[in-house]
C-alpha cells in the first residue's frame, strides 16, 4: 500500500492517528460488509442505508480517511459501498434510513414509535 492511497500521510497522520495501511484495508471491508447486509435486507436502498449507517456510526475521522480512499480511486470498494461513500463526501446530516439511527433519539420513551430492528 502507498502513501498516495491515504492521501500522502503515512503512521500518524492528519486524521488523529488512525492512518496507515491497515486500517484502509480494514474500512474497505467494513464499508463493503455493511453495504452487502443492506444489500440482502433492502436491496433497492442499499447505498442510502449504508450511506446512513456510516453517518450515524462511524468517527469522522473514519468517514475523513474513506471518502480521501474514494477520491484516490477507491481501491476494493463494492459499488453498492462506493456509492454510499459518495455520498459522504458532501453529505449533510441524512434523515434516518433505519430503525437503528432513530433508536436513541430525545423523547423515545415517551412515544409509541416501533423500534424493532429492520433486520428481522
Amino acid at each position: 500500500m502507498n502513501a498516495a492511497r491515504h492521501g500522502g500521510e503515512t503512521g500518524e497522520g492528519a486524521a488523529g492517528g488512525i492512518s496507515g495501511g491497515h486500517t484502509i484495508d480494514r474500512l474497505v471491508y467494513m464499508a463493503n460488509q455493511i453495504a452487502r447486509e443492506f444489500a440482502g435486507q433492502r436491496p433497492g436502498e442499499a447505498a442510502a442505508a449504508t450511506w446512513d449507517h456510516l453517518w450515524h456510526f462511524w468517527d469522522p475521522r473514519m468517514r475523513t480517511m474513506i471518502v480521501a480512499h474514494l477520491e484516490a480511486g477507491g481501491e476494493g470498494l463494492s459499488d453498492i459501498a462506493r456509492a454510499a461513500v459518495a455520498r459522504l463526501a458532501g453529505a449533510t446530516a441524512p434523515q434516518p434510513q433505519t430503525k437503528a439511527t432513530e433508536f436513541n433519539r430525545a423523547g423515545d420513551h415517551h412515544t409509541d414509535r416501533n423500534l424493532m430492528s429492520d433486520a428481522g
